[in-house]
């Protein structure tokens, strides 16, 4: 790395990605290491856009490949130093108590409800879509995007910022934390070189809102709007 800003600039793309992978990827009650998670940054999709927007900014003598398999030991190096800037992500984990095949591995504590929606359109589809289906994606992509995600859950919590449900209080320990991140702003307010303000455009909705948020497409209904809904 050139500089410790430059280091702490990659981190904050590479870190939540990581994190994102290990939820999604991760099966009930066991561990995933670093030998399954490097490959797992560059085969989805979303997760492989993100580490190649890193890549890019190195020297790249290394492979893409061992670029993505030294990210997962970086995040694993931070995590042994304590690095409290990141206590917010690590606390969503639990690491094994002994290496595995030689790496130390992790699985969620909670499932934080990483996939916004379960059927978002992925890329390979949207050719395949009408126009007004993509369009929709593209707000869906800027909502699941992980660390404007997380910058959002720091600043307002995991109860939903319309109704106040709380999955953990409902549903206990197994769904403390899964709530959705909403965007604020307007389809025709969205560009291609946009970038979001995780607390001043997103907030924290349980799926019943956010659904209600969405029903109506040509422009979505406000907060408040909803909120005169639920006080009918």
């Amino acid at each position: 790395m050139k500089d410790g800003k430059q280091q702490l600039s990659v981190q904050a793309i590479v870190f939540p990605i990581i994190a994102t992978v290990i939820e999604r990827y991760c099966g009930p009650g066991r561990y995933i290491s670093r030998r399954e998670i490097g490959p797992l940054l560059l085969r989805d999709t979303h997760s492989r856009k993100s580490i190649e927007t890193a890549y890019k900014r190195e020297d790249r003598s290394l492979s893409i490949e061992e670029y993505a398999g030294n990210m997962v030991q970086w995040f694993s190096r931070k995590w042994t130093e304590g690095d409290e800037r990141w206590a917010s992500l690590f606390k969503k984990f639990r690491r094994s108590e002994e290496r595995i095949d030689g790496c130390w591995a992790y699985k969620p504590i909670a499932r934080s409800a990483v996939n916004v929606f379960p059927d978002e359109v992925e890329e390979g589809e949207a050719a395949k879509l009408s126009e007004g289906a993509v369009f929709q994606r593209l707000v869906n992509a800027y909502e699941r995007n992980p660390l404007a995600r997380q910058k959002c859950i720091d600043k307002y919590g995991t109860n939903c910022y319309v109704c106040g449900f709380s999955f953990g209080v409902i549903y206990g320990e197994t769904m403390d934390g899964f709530i959705h991140v909403h965007h604020l702003r307007q389809l025709s307010q969205v560009g291609k070189n946009y970038k979001v303000d995780p607390v001043a455009e997103l907030r924290p909705v349980c799926p019943n809102c956010h659904a209600v948020l969405h029903h109506r497409s040509e422009q979505p209904y406000s907060m408040e709007e909803v909120q005169a809904l639920l006080r009918r």
